[in-house]
């Protein structure tokens, strides 16, 4: 954490109602309280050693030989003769030689269980008030306090107290003229959630439950008074669970959580807290014992706008502040404030609510008035372009006319693939800037004149193109040029594979008016495999006859004359295609186009309001 952040600098958490106060009554203690009508007894604290590694690290393990152990220690009987100092036995004056203290090791968990043993022979409040006296002024708060035969065990979250206690091992005089054993190892007890227990727990939380303000003070949760003969620590998973299923069961509106000083380490147990919780705005989780800003993920989705995190080590990786804010950001983009302090506001879309897309369009026009336009140009170009012969398309092209192609592989489906169809034949004139960077080899693969792009295009493999696939975007429309980019799928034919490939292909096309005409005087075209995903739709639209309704002119837009009468070759492939179309024979077909002067689409469109009307003899469908 930046080093700016004072972690000893008084706190204050508020929003609107809700105050979290920290007052330090000494230099030892301090009392954090939460804003409420209820009156509480206060609640000590202290700055605990940052020594956690898993909350997993349940059981009690003694490292080494309890004072007082039964176990025979060997003695060197020449050295104690004549009064010498030895290991044990007795000294020169023939007193006990003093005990070794057993140095306490500080535990992973930051947990301590003390065992007294013979302590069911004392009064709780008696030996309860030895400790606190002798410890003093380290706080001391004893957990689940609890007898087992003659021996009573208590836990202690303190590293300085339980060294203390150890220290005091045999060093306090019993009113039976015995010393008090004093045993203290690193560990927490297992825990098993009752519903007696989940009762207690829910009970503790009703009266730290502020209602107006819809804020839960968790503060140093498991030293609350009403807990102290359970061990309720929120570091426990089983606890945290409980608590936040006691949440989502009765104040799903929560709005403030204050989980600070619980020895918190780990969180990665929770799930959808977003679902549980989901109101949650006030965040405070500071003091604790989170290593790494990964574990904040688990709040993520939430509509955290204040979060206190200072206090945890994960504070201190960070180099700088705006580094720190980012990283918080990451993970609550509607954050306001950090640690106490404003943050500047961050941009808009991270706090702008969610919007949805826009619904998907198959076709952009720029203008409504180019619609029928581009569409006839369309169906009338790759009509020609399926043919057999394709030199028809000299008219669609200026006389100097450039044409540059690429191809590439899709992302994930190689050369190298399995069942990937290659596109070697695309791959020797592809003009990929990226790769080819001699100037005359860039030069050679841009075709120039309608002569040498109509010859290129012929060269290319034969195919068949689903128009129904297709995507338009008509970006430019005015009386002297218009843009437009086309997308779709066609099948390689004649590939020499059992199965056409089925490819994918993106053209750029600028049109220009041309005599009476207009054409084509720039194309850029892109070559693909479909990927399988696009692969799964196509060639699979079935025709719609129903009427379509002839498009609106809204507004004046430019006059661009249509393409000149097609030669004999387009006509009979005009006609083979509205026969598949419409479903009537070549000789209606051919009626129908001639009747509306070989202009397809509106030929298309006669025939659709015709057949709607029920007026299209049945003779025409006869084959």
């Amino acid at each position: 954490m930046p080093k700016h952040f004072n972690r000893n600098r008084p706190l204050s958490w508020s929003n609107n109602n809700v105050v979290f106060i920290e007052r330090n009554n000494s230099d030892r203690d301090r009392r954090v309280t939460f804003k409420s009508n209820r009156d509480r007894p206060d609640r000590r604290d202290k700055d605990w050693s940052n020594a956690i590694r898993s909350h997993l690290e349940d059981e009690d393990i003694d490292m080494g030989i309890s004072p007082g152990s039964s176990k025979n220690v060997r003695f060197n009987k020449n050295k104690n003769r004549g009064g010498g100092g030895g290991g044990g036995g007795r000294g020169r004056q023939g007193s006990p030689a003093p005990i070794a203290k057993r140095k306490l090791l500080e535990g992973p968990s930051s947990w301590y269980k003390v065992t007294l043993p013979h302590g069911d022979k004392y009064d709780k409040t008696f030996i309860l008030k030895t400790l606190l006296d002798k410890l003093a002024p380290t706080p001391f708060w004893p957990i689940s306090w609890q007898a087992y035969g003659t021996s009573v065990n208590f836990y202690i979250d303190d590293f300085k107290a339980a060294q203390k206690l150890n220290n005091l091992d045999r060093q306090i005089q019993l009113p039976n003229g015995f010393k008090l054993i004093i045993r203290v190892f690193a560990g927490t007890p297992n825990v098993e959630m009752t519903d007696s227990l989940k009762e207690k727990i829910k009970l503790t939380m009703a009266k730290r439950y502020n209602a107006p303000t819809k804020a839960l003070d968790m503060t140093k949760f498991h030293a609350d008074p009403d807990l102290q003969n359970y061990f309720c620590a929120l570091f426990k998973p089983i606890v945290f669970l409980a608590v936040i299923e006691i949440i989502a069961e009765n104040i799903p509106d929560l709005e403030a959580l204050n989980l600070f000083d619980n020895k918190i380490h780990l969180l990665n147990f929770l799930k959808k807290l977003d679902k549980k919780i989901p109101n949650l705005k006030i965040l405070h989780i500071g003091n604790n014992k989170i290593r790494d800003i990964t574990e904040l993920d688990v709040f993520q989705g939430l509509p955290v706008v204040d979060l206190l995190l200072d206090g945890n080590p994960v504070c201190d990786k960070f180099k700088d502040k705006p580094t720190y804010i980012s990283e918080v950001r990451k993970r609550f983009p509607k954050c306001m404030k950090l640690d106490g302090i404003d943050l500047p506001p961050p941009i808009s879309f991270d706090i702008a609510e969610e919007q949805p897309l826009p619904p998907y369009q198959q076709t952009f026009l720029c203008n409504g008035d180019g619609g029928s336009i581009v569409r006839q140009f369309l169906e009338q170009y790759f009509l020609i372009y399926d043919s057999d012969n394709r030199q028809s398309l000299l008219q669609a092209y200026h006389e100097k006319a450039t044409f540059s192609m690429t191809m590439a592989y899709p992302y994930g489906y190689s050369k190298d693939s399995k069942g990937v169809a290659w596109l070697n034949w695309y791959a020797t004139d592809s003009r990929n800037l990226l790769r080819v960077q001699d100037p005359d080899r860039r030069n050679k693969l841009l075709k120039q004149g309608q002569v040498a792009v109509v010859s290129f295009l012929q060269d290319m493999p034969q195919t068949k193109h689903d128009i129904h696939s297709f995507t338009v975007d008509l970006t430019v429309f005015t009386p002297q040029m218009l843009c437009l980019t086309v997308a779709g799928m066609f099948k390689e034919l004649k590939s020499g594979h059992k199965v056409p490939p089925l490819r994918y292909f993106f053209r750029t096309l600028v049109i220009v008016p041309a005599g009476s005409g207009f054409c084509i005087a720039n194309e850029e075209i892109h070559i693909s495999n479909a990927t399988p995903d696009q692969a799964k739709d196509a060639f699979k639209t079935t025709v719609n006859v129903a009427p379509v309704a002839a498009p609106v002119v809204t507004s004046p837009g430019p006059s661009i004359p249509q393409l000149a009468v097609p030669d004999d070759a387009t006509k009979q492939e005009m006609v083979k295609q509205m026969s598949a179309v419409s479903g009537m024979n070549l000789e209606w077909s051919l009626q129908c186009l001639e009747e509306t002067q070989w202009d397809y689409q509106k030929a298309l469109m006669v025939f659709q309001n015709l057949n709607a009307q029920g007026v299209v003899p049945q003779a025409a469908f006869i084959k």
